[in-house]
């Protein structure tokens, strides 16, 4: 019985493991727009293929972008978190739209609801699920940082 717990522990861990974000190389490439994706690192993104590939974006819009087009093919998605920098869940993540991303108007993830809703000082905050390729051309066109609140999404109060 204990044999049998140290391997599954040991199976666990190398599953754990596998599942991890890894920091992007230097000179890597957005999946989507070809940018480097270290210019802005609390913006950049990856996603976890799954063939086992890390594929990287400059920013969570991105990310969410290729993830919509490309969601049967991928087995993970992590964002960072805006405040702390550190590799998050995507699809627990909260989001705030902003005017200044990599290129223009993008999302910023958190982990923590309460700091998502300090840093959108009453701007709508977002779950993943509420982010669908609407709301991503929106920002593309140039209304990002919601200053008007006038997209009319589902959002977190």
């Amino acid at each position: 019985m204990r044999n049998l717990m140290v391997v599954l522990s040991v199976m666990a861990l190398f599953v754990f493991a596998l599942a991890q974000p890894k920091e992007p190389p230097k000179g890597a490439k957005c999946v989507v727009c070809g940018m480097d994706v270290n210019m802005m690192p609390k913006f950049t993104s990856q996603l976890k293929m799954k063939g086992g590939k890390h594929v990287y974006t400059e920013s969570p819009k991105h990310a969410i972008q290729f993830y919509l087009k490309n969601g049967e093919k991928v087995s993970q998605i992590w964002v960072r978190d805006f405040s702390s920098g550190r590799w998050i869940d995507a699809k627990r993540a909260y989001y705030v739209a902003v005017d200044e991303g990599p290129m223009g108007p993008d999302i910023v993830a958190f982990r923590s609801l309460v700091k998502a809703k300090k840093f959108a000082k009453g701007k709508k905050v977002f779950r993943f699920k509420d982010i669908d390729a609407e709301f991503l051309k929106y920002l593309d066109m140039g209304h990002g940082g919601m200053k008007h609140g006038r997209h009319n999404m589902k959002h977190m109060h």
